[in-house]
Parts: C-alpha cells; sequence; structure tokens
C-alpha cells in the first residue's frame, strides 16, 4: 500500500517532465535526404565583405592584378564544405569540395574552377580552404558568382580511393555532379541566393585540362543543363598523347612526378593494359604504386624518381612507344583521354607562360589550332602566351586573366 502511495506521488512529480517530453518536437528532417546530388553541407569560413577587402589589399602588393577585384566587391562570402553523390566505374561514390557563395542575396551564375596536380590529401580544397589560392578562387564569390572548387576524386570524402588523375571521364562526371549539386544547395542552405544554370569555369594545369573537357562534354553531351559563358584554361596537357611523344624526346625532364602519376592511376584503374615494368624501369616502377598515397607531396615524389628519361623508363618503350604493337593499349589510353577540338559557341582563353618546361606551350597551341580548324571563331577563341612565365609562375596571373575575361561576358 504504501509502495502505491509513493509510485503516485512519483508519477505526480513526473508527469510534467513525461508531457514536456511528449510535447518535444521530433528532430529536424534531414534536408538533403530528398536530394539526388547534395548529401551533406558544412561551414568552413565566413568572411565579411570587409575582410574580403582588406585581404585583397594585402595580396595586390604582391599581384597587382589581384587590385581589379577589389571594385567588383559587392558582399562578404561564406565557404561551405559539401559532399554530393556521383560514380566512377559503374559504382556509387560519395565526392566532396567547396561552394562559395555571397553574402548578399541575390540571383548568381556559377563559377567551376578546376584545381592543379596536387598529391598531398592535406592539400585538397575542402581539407585546405585558407590556402593562398583557393582562397583567392573563394573570394571571387563577393563579386557575384556562387563559387564551386571539387576535389576531385581520390581526395576529401573520397580519400580512400586512388585519385583517377587525367581520366578524363571521372572528371568530367565529378565536376558535373558538382554542378548539379549546385542547383540543391540554394534550396536546402544558401536560401538567401537563386543560383542560375549560367556558368563559367577556369583551371590550370591539370585544372587546364579538366576546363576544357568539362566544356566539351557541357556544349556537346549535356547542352540542356547549363550555359556555358566563357572558359578560361591555362597550361592543360589537353593532349596526352603529343605530352607523351615531347617528353619521351628529351633528355631530362623536371617534374617526373606527373610522368609517375598518369602512369599509377592508369595502371590502377586498368586504363593501361600494360603493367608498369613495361614502361618504367627498376627501382622505379616498383616505387610508383606507393608514391602517390596521398601521404607524399610533389618534392618527395621527384625525389624517389629521377629526371632522366633513359634512366626512367625503359629501352624497349622508348623506341617502340609511338610504333610497337606492344604499347598500343598505352597509346589508345593517351588519345582517349586528351581532347579533340570542335566547333564551339563559347568564348574560350587560352594561356600558357612561354618558358613552361613541365607542360609544353606546344600543347596550349595546338589545342587553339585544333579548335580553329574544327570550326570555332577565332573571334571567340584566343591564345594569349604569357611571357618569360614558366609553369609555377603563371599560375596566378592566369587565374587573374580568366577573371578579368570572364567580366567580358557577364
Amino acid at each position: 500500500m504504501k509502495s502505491n502511495v509513493k509510485i503516485h506521488k512519483l508519477m505526480i512529480l513526473l508527469l510534467p517532465l513525461l508531457i514536456m517530453q511528449s510535447c518535444r518536437k521530433d528532430p529536424p528532417e534531414d534536408p538533403f535526404a530528398d536530394n539526388m546530388y547534395l548529401v551533406s553541407s558544412e561551414v568552413e569560413l565566413m568572411r565579411t565583405k570587409e575582410n574580403v577587402l582588406s585581404v585583397l589589399n594585402l595580396v595586390a602588393t604582391q599581384y597587382p592584378d589581384a587590385a581589379d577585384i577589389i571594385p567588383d566587391v559587392v558582399s562578404g562570402v561564406n565557404v561551405y564544405s559539401v559532399t554530393y553523390n556521383t560514380e566512377f566505374q559503374g559504382e556509387d561514390v560519395i565526392a566532396s569540395g567547396l561552394i562559395c557563395a555571397p553574402t548578399a542575396p541575390g540571383s548568381y551564375p556559377i563559377l567551376s574552377f578546376q584545381n592543379g596536380t596536387n598529391t598531398l590529401h592535406s592539400a585538397a580544397p575542402t581539407a585546405d580552404p585558407q590556402n593562398l589560392l583557393f582562397t583567392m578562387i573563394e573570394y571571387i564569390a563577393s563579386s557575384g558568382y556562387v563559387v564551386i572548387i571539387p576535389d576531385y576524386l581520390g581526395f576529401g570524402a573520397s580519400k580512400n580511393m586512388a585519385h583517377p588523375y587525367l581520366h578524363k571521364e571521372s572528371t568530367v562526371r565529378t565536376v558535373m555532379d558538382m554542378l548539379r549539386a549546385v542547383a540543391e544547395f540554394d534550396d536546402d542552405v544558401a536560401k538567401d541566393i537563386t543560383v542560375t544554370t549560367d556558368c563559367y569555369i577556369m583551371g590550370y594545369s591539370q585544372g587546364g585540362w579538366a576546363t576544357m573537357a568539362l566544356l566539351y562534354a557541357l556544349e556537346n553531351d549535356y547542352p540542356s543543363e547549363f550555359t556555358v559563358k566563357a572558359a578560361s584554361c591555362g597550361a592543360g596537357p589537353y593532349d596526352l598523347a603529343h605530352f607523351n611523344v615531347n617528353v619521351l624526346d628529351l633528355t631530362e625532364y623536371s617534374n617526373p612526378v606527373f610522368l609517375g602519376y598518369i602512369a599509377n592511376a592508369y595502371s590502377t584503374y586498368d586504363i593501361y593494359p600494360n603493367p608498369l615494368t613495361d614502361l618504367f624501369n627498376e627501382p622505379y616502377a616498383g616505387r610508383i604504386p606507393g608514391l602517390y598515397d596521398g601521404l607524399h607531396n610533389s618534392e618527395e615524389i621527384n625525389g624517389q624518381l629521377t629526371t632522366s628519361i633513359a634512366g626512367l623508363f625503359t629501352a624497349e618503350y622508348l623506341s617502340g612507344a609511338d610504333t610497337d604493337q606492344k604499347y598500343a593499349g598505352v597509346r589508345s589510353a593517351l588519345w582517349d583521354n586528351s581532347i579533340t577540338g570542335w566547333d564551339s559557341e563559347v568564348p574560350i582563353l587560352l594561356l600558357h607562360g612561354t618558358a613552361d618546361t613541365d607542360v609544353m606551350p606546344v600543347l596550349s597551341e595546338s589545342m587553339y589550332n585544333r579548335m580553329i580548324g574544327s570550326g570555332t571563331s577565332a573571334l571567340n577563341c584566343f591564345y594569349v602566351p604569357m611571357e618569360g612565365l614558366d609553369h609555377s609562375q603563371a599560375a596566378v596571373p592566369a587565374g587573374f586573366a580568366g577573371y578579368q575575361f570572364f567580366k567580358t561576358y557577364r
């Protein structure tokens, strides 16, 4: 009896708490649950207009072209790390990247930036959003763009897989699916802005090649999804077969990291039918698979290879790369991942440093000639040599030149 009284008293004490718990709202619904592409979003950086202007003024002391952005700044910038659905070789993959949005309400076009060669997981856009180069690209959002910077597969959310370096199909698919994710981003996250289907695309080195491949796909394979207003491509190895011939004709090549990167990716994903030992001498053939694990930077990888072309590649490959049937699959893979010319209606800017010994300027010259030869108007496609600049030196100036080029077509 006493026990029942105690229970009754306890129930009276607990009743308000029970009522409060029963009246609590259900956890908020996942805003991304119904999305086809966008999976998650997290704020990485929040920058006011004043922050942006301060940084640009400081950068302009080293790169005077940065001053050209300052009059265009209309707002602050919020930088988000996002994940999204994509596909690689028939398998679903979660990829990642940065979306940089103006803080001022409005309707904005997309600017997609494809970054250059990187071997470190810690240097991917989502892993290092405060890197100076990425910061400059992020801050372009303050001038009225929604800027996206894909990580590429093999980095960020997909870092457990090897990066399919210079693999055209997966590169295009990964960037395309991030563009599609942006359409869901303004519905779910940045609800004060509207993202249009107009887009501007730019990149340098690997990113220049990726941008050209993306442009071809947007114009020819997905013409109804986005309207490309302009493209800026810097120092890309657009014709990989031509690049390979040029390299094999050299005595020394200062950055063998690029050569091993292509071979590692194409070997890992069976794009090359040949084993690495058919192409590379030992000990390099045995070393290459362990060097591209996301933990070694370019300098470390270069140190484990050799700048000597005769030392790096087998004599059989050097003599038969162009003609021997044994290497037909290698030639086919390089050709399949090169970019042909086509009749484009999009304004295109091709940039290349004249002192570039990593990616030869002739590759941009040839890309320009192939575009013109395929029907693209010379009034719409421009090749601009960047006098005296090597591959590294031209990267930042090419970015500013691309920004100015885009202003012409806003």
